[in-house]
């Protein structure tokens, strides 16, 4: 694909689309010319840096300030310390339509009122369908050992009988209450005149065998082998 170079302006034919230079010497000297921009930008950062420490510094002995200089000693913009004004969250003090200001003690004020906080990380609230929230849990595992029943099962179970589940850190964990209801209500062992051979069931309910594996893991349902 043809291309212009990024240096020397001259159309080349390019191997890739993210090819910028048409020969090597072309990409070094780029690549020097950026450095060199680079270092340039270095004492104006600075430069920058020193200004707002210097402004910074003569905002910090003075007892009263407006609300675009907090704005500059939070970083934030005016609208931002409006919108703490509001919340109640910083003291302001309207001397006139136009003029208003803040304490510098009220800074530190706020600020020591809200030291940051780690929130532990915990599962998704969800509500039971009588809108009651659920707060105990068993993870999928815990069914398992507990019921005796298999990984399968479990979800078979949980989307037949809709059983309220949340995902935390990366696991399934279902409604403890659900699940005793569930899985605690074991019915009598099948007689053996109950039970009904794979080949008679396809035959009577006229089902492949796909469908009707999906709805013995679906249900849930219990099998055994007979014979060899």
């Amino acid at each position: 694909m043809k291309k212009v170079c990024q240096w020397c302006g001259n159309e080349f034919e390019a191997q890739k689309a993210t090819t910028q230079y048409c020969c090597k010497r072309c990409a070094e000297h780029a690549y020097k010319e950026r450095k060199r921009q680079e270092k340039k930008k270095i004492p104006e950062t600075l430069d920058l840096l020193t200004a707002h420490e210097n402004k910074l510094n003569q905002l910090s002995g003075r007892e009263y300030l407006s609300v675009a200089e907090v704005a500059q000693i939070l970083n934030v913009t005016p609208r931002a310390v409006y919108n703490l004004i509001y919340r109640g969250t910083i003291k302001a003090y309207r001397i006139t339509g136009q003029w208003t200001v803040i304490k510098r003690a009220d800074i530190d004020v706020m600020i020591e009122a809200r030291p940051y906080e780690r929130k532990p990380k915990h599962a998704a609230i969800v509500n039971s369908e009588n809108g009651e929230a659920i707060s105990e849990f068993y993870t999928t595992k815990e069914i398992i050992e507990k019921f005796g029943v298999s990984n399968s099962c479990v979800f078979a179970q949980g989307k037949a009988h809709n059983i309220p589940k949340v995902y935390h850190r990366r696991k399934t964990l279902w409604s403890k209450a659900h699940c005793d209801r569930v899985f605690a209500a074991k019915p009598e062992p099948p007689k053996e005149d109950d039970w009904i051979s794979y080949s008679n069931v396809r035959a009577e309910y006229n089902l492949t065998h796909d469908q009707l594996h999906n709805y013995v893991k679906y249900h849930g349902l219990r099998r055994k082998k007979v014979g060899k």
